[in-house]
């Protein structure tokens, strides 16, 4: 097994140009020679003994990630998409995810653990909600942690999140595009940040367009008891002239559910009734019809993430991250002209 001294001896080079160029003190040397080293490093095959440089650094190269349990009838893959892009990220910056769960009803106690045991570098977090409090303690410890989500307008910390509010401003548009002009919302209840962003570039959207918001055309719900049949009877015990032409739902599951009570009262999806979902989960473009969908940035929204944390836990000055991604409007089969 090839050490240090061998990659030095090789590249021409100290031993400790090559412990600066792999432990990242790229302020000792210049760019050249640190490519120079970790090409050698590469052909040498060296890899170097994570648990002795961790002693030394007081680093674990662990960045703490929490699954979140979801019920067994609602599978969140966009979630798995989100996690294996996350791991990527981390990876290409020599970290790896320390995945744990938590209780519900007492979240923050495992955080408290992984830092008192100093068992992580820092913490991303995801399926924030308003007011999380997770991030109220995470402020106040002082450890280096990043958001994939919001939490609360007042609260000042390192972000990124997926522009709902703008990717549902693009549906509505595209939607009015086709002719549709009684287009119903089906969303997530009124704690739901990110349900209320979505929410949001529907309203905004049809207000540019001068049309008056029809009430019953939007639900907000957790989809139990049957709350989207029974929206569905609702609509279509109206004159045909006052149901709605289009759905535009909160996510793909909510979309699919939708799709499903259309078929099932004889409704021809993309035909008599569009629908568009939001994440592009893997499945939806082989459904029939496709379904039409906004697909959320993951790769970049990841990389991100986990550039501000690196710069974070280095201890580098960095400027506040807050920003939003816009998502990507994917045409499928789901989606067609209002009928007339």
């Amino acid at each position: 097994m090839p050490t240090i001294k061998d990659v030095a001896r090789e590249a021409g080079v100290s031993i400790a140009t090559v412990s600066y160029v792999l432990n990242q003190r790229d302020d000792m040397v210049g760019e050249q020679t640190r490519q120079h080293v970790l090409q050698i490093a590469q052909k040498l095959g060296y890899k170097p003994n994570i648990v002795a440089r961790n002693l030394q650094s007081s680093s674990t190269s662990l960045l703490g990630y929490a699954w979140h349990k979801h019920p067994e009838d609602q599978p969140n893959l966009v979630m798995d998409q989100f996690i294996y892009h996350l791991a990527h990220a981390a990876e290409q910056l020599g970290y790896h995810l320390l995945t744990f769960t938590h209780p519900s009803d007492n979240p923050t106690s495992v955080y408290q653990d992984l830092i008192a045991s100093r068992r992580v570098d820092g913490f991303i977090l995801a399926n924030t909600q308003l007011d999380d409090p997770r991030i109220h303690f995470l402020m106040k410890s002082g450890v280096p942690f990043v958001s994939f989500g919001r939490a609360n307008p007042s609260w000042s910390f390192n972000w990124v999140d997926t522009d709902g509010q703008d990717g549902t401003r693009q549906a509505t548009e595209y939607l009015l595009s086709l002719g549709h002009r009684r287009i119903a919302f089906l969303g997530w209840p009124r704690d739901s940040l990110t349900g209320n962003y979505r929410l949001d570039g529907y309203l905004c959207a049809l207000q540019r367009a001068e049309i008056t918001v029809d009430e019953d055309f939007i639900i907000r719900n957790d989809y139990k008891n049957h709350s989207i049949d029974k929206a569905f009877d609702r609509w279509l015990s109206r004159p045909q002239a006052q149901q709605p032409t289009a759905i535009l739902a909160v996510s793909d599951f909510v979309a699919v559910a939708a799709m499903r009570a259309a078929e099932q009262r004889g409704l021809q999806v993309g035909h008599q009734l569009s629908i568009i979902g939001f994440d592009d989960a893997p499945f939806v473009r082989y459904l029939k019809p496709g379904l039409t969908t906004l697909r959320q940035p993951f790769a970049e929204i990841t990389r991100c993430l986990v550039d501000q944390l690196h710069c974070m836990i280095r201890g580098e000055g960095v400027a506040r991250l807050e920003r939003l991604f816009s998502p990507q409007l994917i045409l499928r089969d789901s989606t067609g002209p209002a009928p007339r």
